[in-house]
C-alpha cells in the first residue's frame, strides 16, 4: 500500500487571548513536488523544504490578496542562491546548485548549514502593490534557516520570534516537512513568555511530530495551559506562475541587436523556468516577430 501523506496546511492559532501567535504548517506534499522537479540531495532538499516553509509563514501574515514574498539566501555554502516566492498559501523554490552534497554531521543529521554557508544573507522582498516594494535583509547566523528567520524577524520586523523549521528526508524524497513560528504580540506578559521559552524544547525534531500527528493535536498538546485557539486553517500548494508571455518579455528585454543575433546565429531560442523547469521554445517566426516589437 502507498503511504498517501496529510495535506499541507498552515494552522494560525493565538495564545493567551492574543499576547501570542502561532503558525504551524505542513509542507510534506508541495516538498515532494519540488524534489521531482530539481533531484535534488538530501540535504538540498532538506534546505529547500525549510526554506519554503520559513516563506510561507512569512506569506500568510500578508494582508493583500495580491501579495507577494520572495526570500533569497545567499550563503557561502556549495548550495549557492536559493529563492522562494510565495503568495498566499502558493510556492515555488529554487536553488543554483541542487544536487551539490555535504556529508552528515556528526549526530548523522543532515548539515544544512554547511550545504548553505553561515556567511551571507536572507533577504525578505515583499511586493504590496505600492510603487517600492519593502527589502529586508539579515546576516545569516547559522544556515540551518530556523535561526535565520527567527533573526529576520526580530532583527528587521522588530517581533520577538522563535522558529524551528523541520525536514526528514530519504534518498531525496521528503517523508516530513514543515514549521512553526512563535511570536508574542506587544501585550505579551512575562509568564507567558518564560512558558514559551520553556516549552521550545519541544520543537527541537518538529519533523518527526508532524509524521506521527495531526497538527491541532500537536498544537493542543504543545500549547494546552496557554489558552491556544485555531484562527484559521490554510491549504499549502505549490505553484509556479511561470508562462510564455513572461518569457517573452524577458526576450524583448534583450532588445532587437540582441533577439537578431540569436535569430541569425541559431535560428531560435529556448528559456526554461528556473523554478518550475519547464522549457519553452521560440522558433524562427517567434523571434521575428519579437523583433519587429522591440
Amino acid at each position: 500500500m502507498t503511504y498517501i501523506p496529510p495535506k499541507d496546511e498552515m494552522l494560525h492559532l493565538t495564545l493567551m487571548g492574543g499576547q501570542a501567535r502561532v503558525l504551524l504548517c505542513r509542507t510534506t506534499v508541495l516538498s515532494q513536488e519540488m524534489a521531482r522537479i530539481h533531484h535534488p540531495s538530501d540535504t538540498a532538499c532538506a534546505a529547500l523544504s525549510r526554506l519554503m516553509s520559513g516563506t510561507l509563514m512569512l506569506s500568510v501574515m500578508m494582508k493583500g490578496e495580491n501579495d507577494s514574498v520572495t526570500v533569497t539566501v545567499a550563503g557561502d555554502g556549495p548550495i549557492g542562491k536559493m529563492t522562494a516566492v510565495a503568495k498566499g498559501g502558493e510556492i515555488k523554490a529554487t536553488a543554483e546548485h541542487p544536487q551539490e552534497e555535504v556529508p552528515r554531521r556528526a549526530d548523522g543529521h543532515l548539515d544544512v548549514g554547511t550545504l548553505v554557508g553561515r556567511h551571507g544573507r536572507l533577504s525578505v522582498v515583499k511586493d504590496l502593490g505600492l510603487k517600492e516594494p519593502y527589502i529586508g535583509q539579515v546576516n545569516l547566523i547559522s544556515g540551518e534557516l530556523g535561526e535565520d528567520f527567527a533573526e529576520y524577524f526580530t532583527a528587521s520586523e522588530q517581533t520577538p520570534s522563535l522558529v524551528a523549521l523541520g525536514a526528514r528526508v530519504n534518498d531525496g524524497l521528503p517523508l516530513s516537512t514543515g514549521g512553526i513560528l512563535v511570536q508574542a504580540m506587544p501585550d505579551c506578559g512575562e509568564d507567558l513568555l518564560n512558558q514559551l521559552e520553556l516549552r521550545s524544547m519541544l520543537f527541537a525534531d518538529i519533523s518527526r511530530e508532524l509524521a506521527e500527528h495531526d497538527l491541532t493535536e500537536l498544537a493542543m498538546a504543545w500549547f494546552d495551559g496557554l489558552e491556544p485557539q485555531v484562527v484559521e486553517k490554510q491549504p499549502l500548494f505549490w505553484r509556479c506562475d511561470c508562462s510564455r508571455e513572461r518569457m517573452e518579455r524577458a526576450l524583448l528585454a534583450l532588445g532587437k541587436a540582441e533577439l537578431t543575433d540569436i535569430l541569425n546565429e541559431d535560428g531560435f531560442a529556448t528559456l526554461t523556468c528556473h523554478f518550475c523547469r519547464t522549457a519553452r521554445v521560440f522558433n524562427e517566426d517567434d523571434l521575428k516577430r519579437l523583433i519587429e516589437n522591440a
